[in-house]
């Protein structure tokens, strides 16, 4: 098999969903034409280590790759992957297109959380997607049924599920991080999901599900600029986040493609980094 399709399996490995326009991002080559005839390889095969999605008749939208289980097969046998480690789809997958920028988007944070990583010689402990699932609904025991890997249970039987929950360290620190990617021009909608965000860290949830003993971090990307500064106004406004300004931060998309590190922005507008610097004495 050829380097860069090796690369390709692992890439899928790692971001589960990726288009030919986030393969280039990824610096697989420099089009998308390259992408695509590296990968064709890959799919034609009777045990295919890929498979490509496609949301023919828009033009707009790029089909999605993503590591088949035969794929999975490959990389444990050639490259002593564990099964935990690998991100694949067991079966065709049920992709509606109205979920198809959400889903590129939130493929696009975790990209960029990569590459940061990367320049800071930091790593990732686990990274999991709100559509990351594990169970089987086929067996008898319902406490084995399908569930997804974020869901998180509040002490009022509420539940809400994160676009990504991650754990990384930087710095020999250790960060857990939530993210949502909020599209749409609802703020009230990201307000109730932030105020779930702000329970979860009142009743000390990550401590008790993760083992992580102090606050974590909850990332916003907003598609609206205008959503984004709306709901720091209201952010600002509700008494319930008085004491909880420095524990979320904002971009919007077209901020993120900017740059990833930099001018996140808290709820009292200050302009942070990604991860605040250890203190020195």
């Amino acid at each position: 098999m050829k380097e860069k399709q090796v690369t390709a399996l692992v890439l899928l490995a790692t971001y589960k969903f990726l288009t030919s326009s986030q393969f280039v991002q990824l610096k697989l080559y420099k089009n998308r034409g390259d992408v695509t005839n590296t990968l064709k390889e890959l799919l034609s095969s009777k045990r295919p280590l890929i498979g490509k999605k496609n949301f023919q008749p828009d033009p707009t939208v790029e089909s999605i790759y993503y590591l088949t289980r035969y794929g999975k097969s490959y990389l444990i046998r050639n490259l002593n992957y564990q099964s935990s480690e690998i991100k694949y789809i067991n079966k065709d997958i049920n992709l509606f297109q109205n979920d198809y920028n959400h889903r590129k988007q939130t493929v696009n944070f975790n990209i960029g959380l990569n590459q940061w990583l990367k320049c800071k010689d930091g790593e990732i402990s686990f990274c999991n997607y709100y559509f990351d699932k594990v169970g089987n609904n086929r067996t008898k025991d319902k406490t084995k049924h399908l569930y997804a890997l974020n869901r998180l249970e509040l002490k009022n039987a509420d539940s809400f599920i994160p676009d990504i929950i991650t754990m990384f360290t930087v710095d020999d620190r250790e960060y857990l991080f939530l993210f949502e990617q909020h599209n749409g021009s609802s703020t009230t909608r990201l307000v109730k999901q932030l105020q779930s965000h702000l329970q979860a860290i009142s009743e000390d949830l990550f401590e008790n599900q993760f083992g992580f003993q102090r606050s974590p971090r909850i990332v916003v990307v907003c598609e609206s600029e205008s959503v984004k500064n709306n709901t720091l106004k209201r952010l600002r406004q509700d008494k319930q986040f008085n004491n909880f300004h420095n524990f979320f931060i904002f971009k919007s998309n077209t901020e993120l493609q900017h740059n990833f590190n930099q001018n996140w922005t808290l709820i009292d507008g200050q302009k942070v980094s990604f991860i605040q610097p250890k203190k020195t004495n």
